[in-house]
């Protein structure tokens, strides 16, 4: 919805962006770094939490963050906002276990959607997929960026999560037998002030499931017709932030700095 063209250019054409030669590591390898520091220690302790969390969340860290903790930039500011993060998600976690029964980080689903003579397959790696107590399932998603919009998630912008809770409805993810979610949200990992937050996905989550699910097939008919063209930012209002390939559809040579004209 954001980039048809990117979609074509990735996996139609195969063309992959070449990585930078010793280039610092960003915003998604710090995002992956800490995504990884807390998987090691939801994985190594799934049932009940230690009494030294904060020190083992940054052993973790320190194995998840690696050589590039070395590098200056990394050590004087995303090392101090990590451990910011430890405090609050060792509080938070605490707290959150009381009603999680099992818990599965990075699990993988999938789901089989009808479309027309054929099945489109949506799959998932979603960061964790918790039973709890009531035999309902939570579904939590790890930002250290800003999560997504109400208004985006609802239009369709930001389907992550919605179509992870169809997933489960479903039975999807591996070793999660099928129940309702009751839970959908974002910690949002910052390590800013605060440092972390939680953040609901949406009020009513089986509608937001629906409608994303419903959202996402009627895109892939429209897709399965040769005749519709994979376009650059059909909306510039909801463009991505960055894409590997808008030099590729030479955007700037078609649009203007105004926005004016067609």
């Amino acid at each position: 919805m954001r980039d048809p063209y990117a979609i074509y250019a990735r996996h139609i054409l195969k063309l992959r962006a070449l990585d930078v030669i010793d280039a610092d590591p960003g915003a998604a390898e710090r995002g992956t770094m800490i995504h990884d520091a807390l998987d090691r220690f939801v994985r190594e302790y799934p049932d009940q939490m230690p009494s030294n969390v904060i020190q083992i969340l940054r052993e973790t860290g320190i194995t998840a963050f690696g050589d590039a903790l070395a590098l200056p930039g990394v050590w004087a500011f995303w090392w101090p906002r990590y451990e910011r993060i430890t405090e609050w998600f060792a509080q938070m976690e605490g707290l959150y276990r009381q009603q999680v029964k099992t818990t599965h980080t990075e699990v993988g689903g999938q789901l089989k959607i009808g479309v027309g003579d054929t099945e489109f397959t949506l799959i998932a790696k979603a960061d964790r997929v918790d039973e709890l107590h009531d035999g309902t399932i939570s579904i939590i998603d790890y930002k250290t960026g800003g999560p997504p919009s109400g208004t985006d998630i609802s239009l369709g912008f930001a389907p992550q999560l919605p179509l992870e809770a169809a997933i489960a409805q479903a039975g999807g993810f591996s070793g999660t037998a099928a129940a309702q979610v009751s839970l959908l949200e974002f910690w949002r990992l910052s390590g800013g002030d605060p440092a972390g937050e939680r953040k609901p996905a949406g009020k009513d989550i089986d509608a937001l499931a629906q409608a994303a699910l419903l959202g996402l097939t009627e895109l892939v008919t429209r897709y399965d017709d040769p005749g519709t063209p994979y376009l650059s930012q059909p909306d510039p209002s909801h463009a991505p932030v960055w894409s590997d390939y808008t030099h590729l559809a030479r955007v700037l040579e078609w649009s203007s700095i105004e926005g004016g004209g067609e």
